[in-house]
């Protein structure tokens, strides 16, 4: 579990990279666009965002990397040859959907951004839609490359890599976009610069780790059909997650631009633990519980299993926790300038707060879906996947009016509770005991120490009124008395990540 650990910190260190400029990316779009044009903006990048789960990162992660590590484990060369084939098929499908997504993107903006039908903002959202929507193609050929090196055990440079498009997002905003008559359009060239830049970034640790390329196309090859009889499930069930994010930008939408904008900052801000620790783990562990049940370890698997649902408990909860709390000091501080209202920062911090309810269910998922795909059945996430998107959009029904842009983060929390909470009780009675008492005390533990940590949170609100001691001071305070309550309660996962660290 140790090299596990080590794995998670290298991730950990390329996704904190890249959420840094992010972060100053977002900076900079807060202080230079009005809440309308962030609107119409975010609202264009959720479309191919969405196709980018389906292909990308989410059903051909899922059902390549068990496939490859199975060939790496028996000849190099064919496993090289499956990548080949399957990055030529790929590319050949997304340039289809870029396609219609082009000529389709008045009806697509459309559908998903109903209430700017009114607001006369579609032609905009169209215009930015048509110059984003290949990027599709260019990051699912970036997550696949991704899965390779992931495969490969090379784990920091495919997290760093992203950090390539939030330098793009920066450069247009500084160099380009303050000379164009629209210049979200400037953002929207951002997109595709960043997403060849970081394709690009990833070429030399391919090189170096021996990777070759083969220019072949075959649909006959016995690793793509049977990828392709692994993937089809798992892109219903990934599109679950795409449509749960379209209804909460329809409903935004519905709501208004300012809407859009404070639940992409609400996000921003939660993907930040979620993406550091939740995704870096579920990242690592994935490969290794695959290849414990290729070679038919299955106590191993559960094992990583357990880990895996203990450290993200470990990690996320206190983080959830410290983002309700300290969340309004946290936007304040970082966006509150130029065009980001004061307004603007309530209503984020309102849908953040609601958001860092699920934090921790959003984090266990990925964990525990990667089981299921590792096992082989890329059904059963689906099913309750499913589950949880009917419950997402009955909650979002009835919370819009009573909560607004608040009710549609409540929704996606209630139903990623539902959602973890399902794949467990289907898992445990599938393969038996995977470690779920260890958890709950974990659990316990740490919400034990979360809440010790959030009444020294209070007090620092309470005494000093400077945003930057609140956050500053607020967060190295947080993280000194949740480890030393962590300790004294016996939560041995923080003894293993501090040992780590003085190793």
């Amino acid at each position: 579990m140790e090299r596990l650990t080590k794995n998670v910190s290298l991730v950990s260190l390329g996704i904190l990279t890249s959420r840094i400029f992010g972060y100053i990316r977002d900076v900079f779009i807060g202080h230079y666009f009005p809440s309308e044009a962030r609107g119409v903006f975010f609202a264009a990048w959720v479309i191919p965002n969405s196709f980018r789960r389906i292909f990308g990162e989410g059903a051909l992660s899922a059902s390549f990397i068990p496939i490859f590590s199975k060939y790496l484990c028996q000849d190099r060369k064919e496993a090289f040859r499956f990548s080949s084939i399957t990055l030529n098929l790929l590319l050949i499908v997304t340039s289809i959907f870029v396609i219609i997504g082009v000529a389709l993107s008045p009806i697509i903006c459309g559908i998903v951004a109903p209430g700017f039908t009114k607001l006369g903002l579609i032609p905009l959202m169209s215009k930015t839609l048509r110059i984003i929507f290949p990027y599709l193609s260019l990051v699912c050929v970036f997550a696949l490359i991704m899965a390779v090196l992931n495969s490969l055990s090379k784990f920091f440079i495919p997290t760093f890599a992203p950090t390539m498009v939030n330098l793009s997002f920066i450069g247009a905003i500084i160099f380009l976009c303050p000379y164009l008559s629209e210049p979200i359009i400037g953002l929207a060239v951002a997109v595709l610069i960043g997403g060849i830049l970081q394709i690009a970034v990833q070429i030399p640790s391919l090189v170096s780790s021996g990777v070759r390329y083969y220019p072949e196309v075959s649909l006959n090859h016995p690793g793509v059909r049977q990828m392709a009889k692994r993937m089809l499930p798992s892109i219903v069930g990934i599109s679950v997650f795409s449509i749960n994010s379209a209804v909460d930008t329809i409903f935004g939408s519905l709501v208004g631009p300012y809407a859009i904008s404070a639940i992409y900052y609400a996000n921003r801000l939660v993907q930040l633990p979620l993406s550091l620790f939740g995704t870096s783990i579920g990242m690592v562990s994935f490969p290794t519980i695959s290849r414990h049940l290729v070679e038919n370890k299955m106590d191993l698997a559960k094992e990583t299993l357990s880990w895996s649902l203990r450290q993200v408990i470990v990690v996320i909860l206190p983080a959830a926790v410290g983002l309700m709390i300290l969340g309004k000091p946290i936007i304040s501080l970082l966006f509150e300038h130029g065009k980001f209202s004061h307004t603007d920062v309530l209503s984020s911090y309102y849908v953040l707060f609601f958001y860092a309810i699920g934090l921790v269910f959003y984090s266990g998922i990925n964990s525990v879906v990667s089981f299921f795909y590792a096992l082989g059945d890329t059904k059963t996430p689906v099913i309750t996947a499913i589950i949880a998107m009917l419950v997402n959009i009955c909650l979002n029904w009835v919370f819009l009016k009573a909560l607004e842009e608040g009710g549609i983060a409540l929704a996606t929390s209630i139903a990623s509770f539902v959602n973890i909470s399902l794949l467990l009780l289907i898992l445990r009675k599938r393969i038996g005991r995977i470690g779920l008492s260890e958890v709950r005390i974990t659990f316990l533990k740490s919400c034990l120490a979360s809440l010790i940590m959030a009444i020294s949170l209070l007090l620092v609100i309470w005494f000093s009124k400077n945003l930057l001691l609140q956050v500053g001071g607020g967060i190295v305070l947080a993280i000194v008395v949740y480890i030393i309550v962590g300790i004294c309660l016996g939560i041995s996962e923080i003894n293993g990540i501090l040992r780590l660290k003085k190793g």
